[in-house]
């Protein structure tokens, strides 16, 4: 069984690899010293509550993505996406939603087993959202659009 050390190392190490970037680049990025991430993944050392959250941040996640043992994550990008789709009107949200429910749809055609019918529950979803609004505001009211 791993320790928390160790699964953070891990999951450092591989949100680093799916960004492609270099151990001495997020050294970089996240303000640590020369081969601190070498040593952290590798187990050699631990890294602080504040070299984590540098860390996170370096990688587009939060601080809870390196520590819980969550393997599903949304890089802060992503979120920044989100939080976009709730401010536009819902018809262009319904648009949007739409096109991706397509593109999950031909995708779930490809796929099989558990992976099909995953991204068939996600088209489902999709069209539920598309129903009527439901989405949360931000800290800004809908601006109407003048017709």
């Amino acid at each position: 069984m791993q320790n928390e050390a160790e699964h953070i190392a891990l999951k450092i190490r591989s949100l680093r690899m799916a960004k492609k970037q270099k151990q001495i680049e997020l050294d970089e990025e996240a303000n640590l010293p020369r081969s601190s991430i070498s040593k952290i993944e590798t187990g050699n050392r631990e890294a602080t509550a504040s070299e984590l959250v540098r860390i996170a941040q370096s990688l587009g996640v939060t601080l809870d993505t390196l520590v819980s043992g969550e393997t599903a994550f949304v890089y802060l990008e992503e979120i920044k996406v989100i939080e976009a789709l709730r401010e536009i009107p819902f018809e262009d949200y319904k648009r949007i939603l739409g096109t991706v429910e397509a593109q999950v749809y031909f995708t779930a055609k490809d796929a099989q087993g558990p992976r099909k019918q995953y991204l068939n529950d996600l088209v489902q979803v999709l069209i539920n959202l598309a129903r009527e609004d439901r989405r949360p505001r931000g800290r800004y009211e809908e601006v109407k659009r003048i017709r």
